[in-house]
């Protein structure tokens, strides 16, 4: 994260008290809020904002502030600790407006060219937090003389779109970091907003172990003094990246860094740029190298502002290199020669940074046409968590994007014309949530959205967003932000959202979420294995009808074998929920003489006495098997499940009419023999009665699948002779140990 000072637009008066400001070392406000007596310290930081008009953070530890509403543990995990905290109680009892918490560091005098670094930990839980920031007060103090002299303080904010986070940690605690400078006294804010649509509702911010240390966070840079870690290539290059102050050239190069730009009153700060002047050529190139950095488990977002200003600009890439040097720098953004923005403008780009070895990035800038294309580069920062690229298209990947201009290269289905349509690319609204995409600018984000009241629509009706087709030899990682809720509060079935792989012959489901409300956007991510000519298609599947949605923005796609997340979005091969099909299952051929498809497992449709478990719809969505008087035994067969690897399976059945004779089992096929592992006989089945007001009743049924040799199947055997089985949603979840036999009576 990169801030810099800059001039906002506000004045207050304060009380005589504001002539006391101090000047002193940044370290003071360093705090890992360590115990003092029954609550905790605050080291320097001020967390009594009355002085600005804000409501003020108070401190705690996980023992005296969780019924206060802090988090029940500090960023040690240890509920004794300390830690600042404000809860949405705190900012809407306030009676200042705006209805914000501010804690504010010591003033302190300037930073110095090489700025600072502030690295935090940080908790947000419940639905009531809009947003924590960290903002940059500069202040100005003088005395204006009259007979009766009041002391002023003219104080800026500048707020940083990469210190600022709109999502909830779920009240785990993160690490956060963010490089700024001033070139006067200032303070930093610890900010935090309410989230007026859920005013009703509880949350809290809270944050420990606040540390400055001199300097630019690691790999960032402002580029005000030098190029910080970053060097220019001995090598693999013909020129050098320079500091600048102001272009010497009129028509081409920045005029001022990206941070006064936006005020020309500021006239600190530098940039790199390159300079095409004499003896360069077109095709030239400029490298600017980054330290070693460590191999990622998780991505990092890399940011960056760009001046392109100028007619005769050429290309510029972000390149990653490993260390070891056992393959060529890959290209991970580029913008093509020509691509001038046409005015001396500041434009924020990034890319999603990811590789399993040690590695660096480089950024290459090449002459186009001399004298006409100095590229200015500024405020790099790096942060946690997956980015679009942007500008739309710098990626030369197929997935990225952001939705903001268009769907990239993301195929919706065609609009039928009517007035709602299941899957669209739309904006927040009045009737629509908030997008996920953060900018720097005051934009009217997009996103997709699934609508799930759309009146076309009927349960397990689905639509998808297709990408275009590609090929790749490494394993990736796309993620991707989604948001699935209902305005009835009520529903605990809205619908799912599936990520399929889309061969030419099959299409197999790698990821899926179904039912899981959330009013904030959630983060997902799924690994794509190495394939070749496969498309992505992420597609919404209709629940019942509810007034709600199922968004979708922000994708990312980047080389890395990622974990899969959310958790509970996991699928295993055997999975299935019978929306459409048997998924992998296959129907087993018998000996048996069959007289009518009702005689062996089928697909339900227009079924009236059961409702498809997945959404509690009508219609179908289960498979079943029936007789009326005729013994009939059927069978459904996995696909190979893995060996030395354990599973609970869990899975919901439903005994329609009472049949004596009528019996389920399930059972494990291994080098020819079969273990039958859990079985259910009509008659032992205890109550509620199979049928209540005119509806079948489901039941729940787990088992669990112990570790095998070999790889094996699972069998589903159905027998019946006036009566009717009904299966739905088989879920295979891994390496739960803690499963028992469910409903007990199915023991052996």
């Amino acid at each position: 994260m990169v801030m810099k000072s800059r001039m906002v637009l506000v004045v207050v008066l304060l009380t005589t008290a504001t002539s006391s400001i101090l000047v002193s070392s940044q370290d003071v406000n360093n705090c890992a809020f360590e115990e003092a007596g029954e609550d905790a310290g605050t080291c320097a930081l001020r967390l009594d904002a009355s002085r600005f008009t804000r409501a003020s953070w108070r401190t705690g530890t996980g023992r005296t502030s969780t019924w206060l509403g802090g988090p029940s543990v500090d960023a040690t995990l240890s509920p004794d600790g300390g830690y600042a905290f404000v809860s949405t109680s705190d900012m809407l009892r306030s009676l200042q407006r705006p209805k914000k918490a501010w804690m504010t560091t010591r003033p302190t005098n300037n930073t110095g060219a090489l700025g600072m670094c502030l690295q935090f930990s940080y908790s947000i839980g419940g639905l009531g937090v809009e947003a924590l920031e960290i903002l940059l007060l500069t202040f100005t103090t003088w005395t204006w003389r009259k007979p009766s002299p009041t002391h002023l303080c003219h104080w800026t904010i500048t707020p940083c779109l990469s210190g600022r986070t709109k999502q909830t940690t779920h009240g785990e605690w993160q690490e956060a970091r963010v490089t700024f400078s001033a070139v006067s006294q200032h303070s930093l804010v610890f900010s935090t907003s309410p989230d007026s649509r859920y005013a009703n509702y509880h949350g809290y911010a809270a944050v420990d172990h606040v540390t400055f240390t001199p300097g630019p966070c690691q790999n960032d840079c402002m580029f005000d003094l030098d190029l910080c870690s970053w060097t220019n290539s001995d090598s693999s290059d013909n020129f050098d990246w320079k500091i600048g102050r102001s272009s010497e050239k009129r028509g081409t190069g920045p005029s001022r860094d990206q941070a006064s730009s936006l005020n020309t009153r500021i006239t600190t700060g530098g940039y790199a740029y390159v300079d095409s002047s004499y003896p360069r050529q077109p095709g030239d190139l400029a490298w600017l190298v980054s330290a070693t950095m460590a191999a990622t488990q998780d991505p990092l977002c890399l940011r960056f502002w760009l001046n392109m200003h100028g007619a005769g600009v050429g290309d510029f890439r972000v390149l990653r290199m490993t260390v070891n040097g056992s393959s060529e720098a890959q290209e991970l953004w580029k913008l093509r020669e020509g691509a001038s923005w046409g005015t001396d403008t500041w434009y924020p780009c990034q890319q999603t940074v990811a590789s399993a070895e040690e590695f660096q990035i480089i950024f290459e800038a090449s002459v186009g046409s001399p004298e006409a294309g100095d590229v200015g580069l500024d405020s790099i920062s790096f942060t946690q968590g997956a980015c679009p690229s942007l500008p739309p298209n710098s990626s030369p990947g197929w997935g990225d994007c952001t939705f903001l201009d268009d769907t990239c290269s993301w195929q919706l289905p065609p609009s039928s014309g009517f007035d709602c349509n299941f899957l669209s690319r739309v904006a927040g609204s009045n009737y629509n949530p908030p997008g996920h995409t953060e900018s720097v600018y005051e934009i009217t984000d997009m996103y997709i959205k699934f609508d799930l009241n759309c009146f076309k629509n009927v349960a397990r009706d689905r639509a998808a967003l297709v990408s275009r087709e590609f090929t790749t030899s490494h394993p990736l990682c796309l993620s991707f932000w989604v948001l699935m809720y209902t305005n009835v509060a009520s529903q605990s079935h809205v619908g799912a959202l599936k990520v399929v792989l889309q061969f030419p012959s099959k299409n197999i489901t790698i990821w899926r979420l179904q039912n899981k409300q959330h009013v904030g956007w959630t983060y997902a991510q799924v690994t794509i294995p190495a394939a070749s000519s496969v498309k992505v298609a992420i597609e919404g599947i209709q629940g019942p009808k509810v007034m709600g949605m199922i968004g979708v923005d922000d994708i990312a796609v980047f080389p890395l074998n990622c974990d899969l997340k959310p958790e509970s979005a996991g699928v295993q091969v055997a999975d299935c929920t019978f929306d459409h099909d048997l998924c992998s299952w296959e129907l087993e051929k018998t000996n048996q003489t069959s007289v009518s498809s009702l005689d062996r497992w089928i697909l339900a449709e227009g079924n009236k006495i059961l409702k498809d478990h997945t959404f509690n719809a009508d219609g179908g969505g289960f498979v079943y098997l029936e007789s009326f008087n005729t013994l009939h035994t059927s069978r459904l067969k996995s696909a190979l499940l893995s060996a030395n690897q354990t599973f609970c399976l869990a899975f919901w059945f439903s005994e329609i009419y009472k049949d004596s004779s009528a019996k389920l089992s399930v059972i494990r096929t291994a080098a020819g023999d079969e273990e039958v592992l859990w079985s259910v006989h009509q008659d032992k089945i205890d109550s509620p009665p199979a049928v209540v007001n005119n509806k079948a009743v489901w039941r729940y049924a787990q088992v669990f699948l112990s570790s095998q040799d070999a790889d094996y199947q699972l069998t589903i055997e159905g027998k019946v002779t006036r009566s009717a089985w009904a299966i739905d949603d088989l879920l295979f979840i891994p390496n739960r140990e803690d499963c028992r036999v469910h409903p007990p009576y199915a023991k052996l």
